[in-house]
């Protein structure tokens, strides 16, 4: 990951804090310490991964970057069917308070 970042022109000084940062992330939305915490790490994992996608040169490096995507979108759509609390900006929430209305 370290070669990746630095291929992005990074400074050396980031990398540590990237990385660090990206891992809180997936904690956060794991454990879901808050709901609104967790839409904070999705928005922010998801502003992390567009500039890895838009910066990738060929379609080799932007395999890695789709891919977390994919996971990181499917992981928010289908947040509320592993949560006991809903997160209210979800698209399944906002559906099934369609339906009630």
């Amino acid at each position: 990951m370290r070669q990746l970042i630095g291929a992005l022109n990074f400074p050396g000084y980031l990398v540590p804090l990237l990385i660090a940062v990206k891992l809180l992330g997936v904690i956060v939305i794991l454990s879901r310490v808050s709901v609104a915490l967790s839409g904070l790490a999705y928005s922010g994992m998801l502003f992390h991964m567009l500039p890895d996608l838009i910066g990738a040169s060929d379609f080799g490096e932007a395999v890695p970057a789709v891919a977390g995507l994919v996971v990181l979108v499917a992981s928010f759509i289908t947040q509320n069917a592993a949560r006991a609390k809903p997160s209210p900006h979800s698209p399944t929430h906002a559906a099934a308070g369609a339906v009630r209305a």
